[in-house]
């Protein structure tokens, strides 16, 4: 058996920037590091309770945000490796301690004596001299007790906090089913022709993956990149392209131990008596009131506008892929012919851009940006640790050499990780157990792997996008500037914080920076300048149907939380609502897909009544990202404002304060639309 040091995650690392020793970590170090944390927390907790001095911003406010730091590390890193390095081992202590950590959340949200001091600070703040930060804090952290039970009788706050238990574990039990579902499947082809119009890339990749599941001298097509989008886009054989679609439209509905239809009927069930408990009528009243959408009439009417022009253009593009292709489209059939027909219109395949989109490359460009933009380096550090040996860790720093983050890179698909791209922290910036200590931020990605080892990993431009969007994600945790670490980097409202990420996209196809990292992996040449401007004159194609296709996720998301939901009981019942509320947003014939049971952003995620940020943000994106145009794409002056004002600000004061005082005036509600040359 092996020995592990007691409670080993607690421990500051002696690591250079106190990066964590994740070669020294071990499953067996995660549990009694939390328990020793809880224990450490509730003595914390004891300490507010007992102060018999007068209730301050300091002895109450400042101590309730720093009450949970013992915690922080074992804590943070256990959900980072539960999403990237899974094992049966880390879920089954995930598990376990997941209702304890909720409890002690409880704990102090729910104690009628430190709300009281809480609420005593609260009704003195305009008698206290207390900075922009520190108002937005003592706002947080009041209405973070009011808004989770705190005025309420014993009996609903004990209901409270078994349901947020039970979320908890039901939110870890999507997530498994989800990740179980795609890695279970695999479709095997034995005949070659079948394998007509697919990437040489692919294939051998298909092949690679069908001898690691022993069947040699056949091809298995996953879930997972390389396999379902150049499938999709590229395969002549209709059959193979339906046999993906189903699998991937079906996922956790198909019966079986990783069907996800009743646990995300009482995942929602559970929020919406959550929300009547607290006072209000939906899960989606209760979230939007804290967002910049304020309520859910104001997210109708932004849904209904964006509908108005999408659904119209949406009927087109698919009339006009009708035409093109000479039958029906099926749902399988969209992405294939949606290939050819911008070939024909554009003059060039998305697959032609591959040979100029090396992984490494790419990074290179991102970083150029986050370079130009805000004047930060990104430097390879081989001698830190990481969990994994396909994950990079890089010595962020400022332009004038002073150190701002440690950055961790961990962009290929494996099986311990769940799908998805996203950007998360493995350490917090701000004040922390008495010192002011800087982020450690991660992005994690399931990009086209290599082919084979040595060589390089070929992305295609959506890949491309999303490294960028989510190093955007990534430079809002680096460069935060505030104080608490409750308010810092990506501790936004949830319709702000895609901001950053979507703005940063709009940098990847610029010819400027094309021309920088958009190498052939061969022989180096630059990405045509006439390639460039077909993707470029591409970029809006089929934008109505991909912008129908974003509603039809943001309905779903809130016919869950929403409405009433006491008339759904059954599996079946979770199609047809899902149906119901959805019809207007498809538009294609044949098997429809169930959404729902593969939803893990809303209901193994936090974007639950909150999946629309996604387009809100891209308005606001589209609104910023057109100044840039006006004033030079590299504009300092623009570039240092966003930063100073965004950035740097993380949630210490109103989005909307931040953004009107980045631009100087209101965002433009059509630039969205604009942009995608639809108005």
């Amino acid at each position: 058996m092996t020995n592990h040091t007691p409670f080993k995650l607690l421990k500051p690392s002696n690591l250079e920037f106190g990066a964590i020793s994740f070669h020294e970590i071990e499953v067996g170090d995660f549990k009694p590091s939390l328990l020793e944390g809880v224990r450490l927390v509730e003595a914390n907790i004891r300490a507010i309770k007992q102060n018999t001095e007068k209730p301050t911003f300091t002895n109450t406010i400042e101590a309730i945000d720093s009450a949970f730091d013992p915690i922080d590390m074992p804590s943070t890193v256990l959900g980072n490796y539960t999403s990237t390095n899974a094992s049966p081992e880390l879920e089954k202590v995930e598990e376990e301690m997941q209702p304890i950590l909720t409890e002690l959340g409880n704990q102090i949200i729910l104690d009628k004596e430190i709300f009281a001091r809480v609420d005593e600070v609260y009704k003195s703040r305009d008698q206290l001299s207390l900075s922009t930060e520190q108002k937005m804090l003592l706002k947080k952290t009041y209405l973070s007790f009011v808004r989770n039970g705190a005025k309420l009788d014993t009996k609903a706050k004990l209901r409270i906090e078994e349901i947020d238990k039970k979320s908890a574990l039901l939110g870890i039990t999507f997530r498994k089913n989800d990740t179980a579902s795609i890695n279970e499947f695999a479709y095997f082809v034995k005949d070659e022709a079948d394998l007509k119009g697919l990437p040489e890339d692919v294939i051998q990749a298909a092949a690679s993956k069908a001898s690691e599941l022993k069947k040699p001298g056949s091809w298995a097509f996953t879930l997972k990149a390389p396999s379902l989008t150049p499938v999709m886009q590229y395969a002549e054989k209709s059959s193979l392209r339906q046999a993906l679609w189903e699998a991937s439209a079906t996922k956790g509905s198909s019966g079986g131990p990783n069907d996800n239809r009743l646990v995300l009927l009482e995942i929602a069930k559970l929020k919406e008596e959550r929300a009547h408990l607290l006072g209000y009528k939906t899960h989606a009243h209760y979230v939007l009131e804290e967002r910049m959408a304020k309520d859910p009439k104001t997210l109708e009417k932004f849904v209904s506008k964006l509908a108005s022009v999408y659904r119209p253009a949406a009927l087109k593009d698919v009339e006009e892929l009708k035409a093109f292709a000479g039958k029906n489209i099926a749902p399988w059939d969209f992405a294939f012919y949606s290939e050819k027909l911008r070939k024909q219109r554009y003059g060039f395949s998305e697959e032609e851009l591959r040979p100029y989109f090396s992984f490494e490359n790419v990074m290179r460009g991102a970083f150029l940006v986050a370079q130009k933009l805000y004047g930060v380096a990104f430097k390879l550090r081989r001698d830190l640790p990481t969990w994994h040996e396909s994950v990079d860790a890089y010595e962020v720093s400022d332009r004038n050499g002073k150190f701002l983050a440690l950055f961790y890179l961990d962009p290929f698909p494996r099986d311990s990780k769940r799908a998805g791209a996203w950007m998360s922290h493995m350490q917090s910036s701000g004040f922390f157990e008495g010192k002011h200590r800087r982020p450690h931020v991660i992005n994690v990605g399931n990009l086209t792997p290599p082919v084979e080892k040595g060589a390089p990993a070929l992305l295609n431009l959506r890949e491309v996008t999303t490294i960028f969007h989510e190093l955007g994600h990534g430079l809002h945790g680096m460069l935060s500037q505030t104080h608490y670490s409750s308010l810092a980097g990506t501790n936004v409202v949830w319709d702000f914080v895609e901001l950053p990420s979507q703005l940063n996209e709009n940098w990847a196809i610029e010819p400027e920076v094309l021309d920088v990292y958009a190498h052939h992996y061969k022989t180096g040449e630059r990405i045509p300048a006439k390639l460039v401007e077909k993707v470029r004159q591409a970029q809006n194609f089929q934008a109505g149907y991909t912008g129908l296709r974003q509603l039809n996720f943001i309905s779903v998301d809130l016919a869950w939380h929403a409405e009433d939901l006491s008339s759904l009981h059954t599996a079946e019942d979770v199609k047809a609502w899902e149906e119901r509320f959805t019809s207007q947003f498809k538009i294609l014939e044949g098997p429809k897909a169930l959404v729902s049971p593969g939803f893990s952003h809303i209901f193994g995620g936090g974007y639950s009544a909150g999946y629309y940020s996604y387009k809100w943000a891209d308005v606001l994106a589209a609104d910023a990202f057109s100044l840039f145009q006006k004033q030079g794409i590299f504009n300092s002056e623009l570039a240092n404002r966003f930063r100073s004002e965004v950035l740097e600000k993380g949630g210490s004061e109103e989005a909307d304060v931040l953004y009107r005082r980045f631009k100087g005036s209101d965002p433009d509600p059509d630039a969205l639309l604009r942009r995608e040359g639809l108005l």
